[in-house]
């Protein structure tokens, strides 16, 4: 739970605004960054070079996630608006081929990778 101050609450709502943000996303980016600016080497989980890796990591095998990181790896399943899935056409189906995988799309967790980080990995 965050406590804010009345002016401070009012703050971080304009600030959201400007943002084009929710209030939740915002502070959620606020804190992730300035955890980031704390991590000496710049490749903390919260940081947008994890977000990439994670994505390749999870598109390609994500059998290779343990922990934490399998635990984010569910939770992303479960955001199905981080997934591109294609869709078969009638020609396709009809020549017996296999659907495409879906595979997260690493812009649209980008996005969303403060608020997924936090919630495996600060709590």
């Amino acid at each position: 739970m965050l406590h804010m101050s009345p002016a401070v609450m009012a703050a971080a709502i304009v600030s959201a605004q400007k943002c084009g943000l929710s209030l939740r996303e915002r502070l959620d980016r606020a804190v992730a960054s300035l955890i980031a600016d704390n991590h000496p080497e710049g490749a903390a989980p919260w940081s947008v070079q994890a977000a990439d890796l994670f994505a390749n990591v999870a598109n390609c095998s994500p059998e290779l996630l343990h922990g934490r990181w399998s635990l984010l790896y569910e939770r992303v399943q479960l955001e199905h608006d981080l997934w591109h899935q294609t869709e078969q056409t009638a020609q396709e189906m009809n020549d017996g081929e296999l659907p495409a995988a879906p595979y997260i799309v690493p812009a649209r967790l980008r996005r969303a990778w403060p608020r997924l980080v936090a919630g495996v990995f600060c709590v």
